[in-house]
């Protein structure tokens, strides 16, 4: 049966694999101007932070002490934030999004992660709004997403400036049960790998479905 509350403990690599993962991003960042980095990212330079937005706040990376700060609280931004900011600003080279989407399992090492993937976006998606997709479309307008006209109720996430996530819902019928689709645009994997793209893809449906309550 699915679990819900399981959306909250995605499946990251471990803690030691995090703090590796966060210095070989911060030896990257650190060769590179960062004024050019948040430029070519949709980010912004002020004083001495990149600031990112992030749905509806914005995520600070002071280049000094390398903390990284999510504005609204000024509290710390978890570990995987940090790598997923990382990487997104170490690959962004001022490409922007097409508007063409594709599935996950369509790139590269998708279709390993694809059960998982689907488990804890897909699944949570249909389970939570297979039967009032409008409540989707409420919690999305809460995150500054775009709404769409497509399925029975799509919202666009803007996940990161040029990393948007798009989730479809169509309502089920005596025929057919819900469905859901969790897509990204065809040039997501500039930026991320397919792990990358898979906890972006469960946590942006965590956010979604805390904003719909």
């Amino acid at each position: 049966m699915l679990n819900i509350k399981d959306l909250s403990h995605p499946e990251l690599p471990k803690q030691d694999n995090y703090e590796q993962a966060l210095k070989m991003g911060l030896e990257i960042f650190d060769r590179k101007d960062p004024g050019r980095i948040a430029e070519k990212a949709g980010a912004k330079f002020v004083g001495r932070s990149v600031i990112v937005p992030h749905l509806d706040r914005e995520i600070a990376l002071n280049v000094d002490t390398h903390r990284f700060s999510i504005k609204k609280t000024d509290e710390e931004a978890p570990i995987w934030m940090a790598i997923l900011i990382l990487h997104y600003l170490n690959n962004a080279e001022g490409r922007q999004p097409t508007g063409r989407l594709k599935h996950f399992r369509e790139f590269k090492d998708g279709h390993f992660y694809e059960p998982a993937f689907n488990r804890r976006t897909k699944e949570i998606l249909v389970s939570v709004f297979g039967n009032n997709p409008e409540v989707m479309v409420d919690g999305a307008k809460k995150l500054n997403g775009k709404i769409l006209q497509t399925g029975d109720a799509a919202v666009e996430l803007s996940y990161f400036p040029c990393l948007p996530i798009t989730c479809i819902m169509w309502k089920g019928d005596e025929d057919f049960p819900p469905e859901a689709s969790v897509l990204f645009d065809e040039t997501a994997d500039l930026f991320f790998s397919a792990e990358d793209m898979a906890v972006a893809g469960q946590m942006a449906v965590l956010e979604l479905l805390k904003a719909s309550r």
